[in-house]
């Protein structure tokens, strides 16, 4: 059996409810593969536990796809993970027209965490966006 490489993982989630993890990775899941019921998923996770901060972003994000402005959560008051501040930076930037400050954040949280699909996945859906809006 081929031993696990620690740096393929995902950011540690501030989260304690494997439920909400669960429905957190069905909901991401579903955005990248472009279901409709990914923002149910999302609810769900953060319905579960009201302080779990990407499940926010997650929302935010389907939000997006479905045609409306990025708004980004508000920080809860439980400590987050340096990566799932990363996370939201980034999704924050891309999400909000700036770039290359979204691409340079990018690069350096996938060198750390390569298995985070939503972050992996950003590019194509902002580009895809930006063919819906007519600029690309």
């Amino acid at each position: 059996m081929p031993s696990r490489d620690p740096s393929w993982q995902r950011p540690p989630l501030s989260t304690d409810s494997a439920e909400a993890v669960a429905c957190y990775q069905q909901g991401i899941a579903a955005l990248v593969a472009g279901i409709a019921h990914a923002e149910t998923y999302l609810t769900q996770a953060a319905t579960i536990d009201p302080a779990f901060y990407l499940a926010q972003v997650g929302i935010a994000a389907a939000r997006v796809v479905a045609g409306e402005l990025y708004t980004a959560p508000p920080i809860p008051a439980r400590a987050l993970t340096r990566g799932e501040r990363q996370h939201a930076e980034i999704i924050e930037a891309a999400l909000t027209g700036h770039a290359a400050r979204a691409a340079n954040l990018r690069r350096e949280h996938l060198s750390e965490y390569p298995c985070d699909l939503l972050i992996v996945w950003l590019p194509a859906l902002v580009e895809d966006l930006s063919r819906r809006s007519g600029r690309a």
